[in-house]
């Protein structure tokens, strides 16, 4: 019962810390944006702050990790673009946000964070990779899917949900592909 009450007040806080981000983020830019402005924000004491997270690098990948985990998904074996058309209509219905992300200086800690997640996937791939290393090739899945991603939301070019979302899984898929040891020379 006590487990139960600390995970829904760590859950509480941590909702709160997130939301207080992304307002902060907003109105300030993530350069300016300061951890003691996060915590009074949310209603906490910066200690708190810190026993959910040591920076605000860190709340930044915690607020992104379960969203890019989809994109990254695209990678294994299941390729379902269901999941995929859901997250670009959050990115469509929190548009300032995404911009903001996807821009400087945020964009190279996203790129990171997504390239991670994407190295975890192929390390549990069924196809070998000899001649590139994991973190190399999710590097460059994670950069493209980021690219296309910003495009879609700046709307350079207009492109259809369905089409965002089948390039994204095209290209994870040839990208994998193109470096798996079964690949053509």
């Amino acid at each position: 019962m006590v487990d139960e009450m600390l995970d829904r007040r760590s859950l509480r806080t941590r909702a709160a810390l997130h939301g207080a981000f992304v307002v902060l983020l907003l109105e300030q830019g993530y350069d300016a944006l300061k951890i003691g402005a996060v915590a009074d924000r949310a209603n906490v004491g910066r200690s708190t702050f810190y026993e959910h997270y040591r920076t605000k690098h860190d709340l930044l990948r915690a607020s992104i990790v379960g969203p890019f985990s989809i994109l990254a998904d695209l990678v294994g074996p299941t390729r379902s673009t269901g999941y995929v058309t859901a997250l670009l209509r959050h990115f469509r219905d929190n548009q300032q946000v995404a911009r903001v992300l996807l821009g400087w200086p945020t964009r190279p800690l996203l790129g990171q964070t997504l390239a991670d997640l994407i190295a975890e996937r192929l390390k549990r791939h069924p196809a070998g990779f000899a001649r590139v290393p994991h973190e190399v090739i999710a590097r460059q899945i994670a950069d493209a899917q980021l690219s296309l991603v910003e495009s879609w939301v700046q709307g350079r070019p207009h492109l259809d949900l369905d089409v965002v979302a089948d390039a994204l899984r095209r290209t994870a898929v040839v990208l994998v592909s193109a470096h798996s040891d079964t690949a053509c020379p």
